[in-house]
């Protein structure tokens, strides 16, 4: 039976109020009841907590108390008494739902979930999480192997610099970095940065620079040297980074370019793979034939644009636009000059 989150609520509440043993019932002054309670008080508890305009039936508490002593799913199994006429208690001495051992269930999912936790590990923005995944072991039985593995890269570099960027990103600090681009000379930046960025297995910070007035997408592999600055901080607007993303695949956003319509076709068999894992929201499926399906984008045209398709080989034929296919052609000619 899956269990919402709002029943869960009323659980913790309802443990709230059977642990709280120096209760006065509604229902009696009498001192021997002390500790028991209604249900009506544990409405009114419940409506308090949570903020029900519309309040809670008494049948729908009663099916909650029933659940926490009985429910498999649960695993409660909580000692709730019931005085006749005067309210519910816990029998048990200090038990408390947040007391209760994990289930042989909750722990082969918390196995599964250790197993793919762990494939972070190194990785500096998990370091909670590799302390929380030791403590889970020790109570976990292990797996010899994964069941699932992601593509992960924990050995990458650029990811030490994920911890200060996500911090400056949340408490709003400019950063001063040594960025040193490929072939280049060092470049010292002050960046605002905005946004982390995960694509094709590397890092980048969505960021605005003090240098360049302007903003744009810094590799963190690229990154030499960072120290925090007490320069103001210019924020932005969640749109503005939403919108800088929205027509590109990858990174790379030639800001004063145009979005354009991009048409090609892909051999059938290909094309099932790129319908069942689309590249970008503007994707569409837009016709086929016996050999081809037709594929429709609205994108602007930029590195990793041309690497997508080139991916595809030959099993790809550009239509529209007349740059792109131009530009894909000349990659052709240029590598096969390169093999003869």
């Amino acid at each position: 039976m899956k269990i919402t989150n709002s029943q869960i609520a009323r659980y913790r509440i309802i443990d709230e109020c059977l642990a709280n043993d120096a209760h006065i019932p509604s229902t009696s002054f009498d001192p021997k009841y002390i500790g028991i309670w209604p249900v009506v008080d544990i409405i009114d508890a419940i409506i308090d907590k949570l903020d029900l305009p519309n309040g809670i039936s008494e049948r729908t508490v009663k099916e909650d108390i029933n659940r926490m002593r009985e429910s498999d799913d649960l695993a409660y199994y909580a000692p709730i008494k019931n005085e006749r006429g005067i309210g519910y208690y816990y029998s048990g001495v200090d038990f408390k739902i947040t007391d209760n051992p994990l289930t042989n269930s909750d722990l082969e999912f918390l196995n599964e979930i250790v197993s793919m936790l762990k494939q972070f590990k190194g990785f500096k923005y998990f370091d909670d999480v590799d302390s929380l995944i030791y403590r889970i072991e020790e109570n976990v039985s292990r797996s010899e192997y994964n069941y699932i593995e992601f593509d992960t890269r924990p050995e990458a570099s650029g990811l030490e610099h994920i911890e200060m960027l996500k911090t400056a990103i949340h408490n709003k600090i400019v950063l001063k970095i040594d960025y040193h681009p490929f072939e280049k000379e060092i470049l010292k930046l002050n960046i605002h940065p905005y946004l982390l960025k995960e694509y094709n297995n590397r890092w980048f910070v969505f960021c605005y620079t003090n240098e360049y007035k302007g903003r744009g997408v810094y590799a963190l592999d690229r990154i030499k040297h960072k120290v925090k600055t007490s320069l103001k901080y210019k924020s932005i607007s969640k749109t503005i980074i939403t919108n800088y993303f929205k027509d590109i695949i990858g990174v790379t956003n030639m800001e004063d370019e145009s979005v354009q319509k991009i048409v090609f076709k892909l051999k059938k068999f290909r094309a099932n793979y790129l319908i069942s894992k689309p590249n970008h929201h503007s994707q569409k499926a837009v016709k086929e034939d016996d050999e081809f399906t037709w594929f429709e984008f609205r994108l602007k045209i930029n590195n990793e644009l041309i690497a997508f398709l080139l991916n595809f080989g030959s099993d790809i034929i550009i239509e529209e636009p007349l740059e792109l296919k131009n530009r894909v052609l000349n990659i052709y000619k240029t590598t096969i000059e390169n093999y003869q």
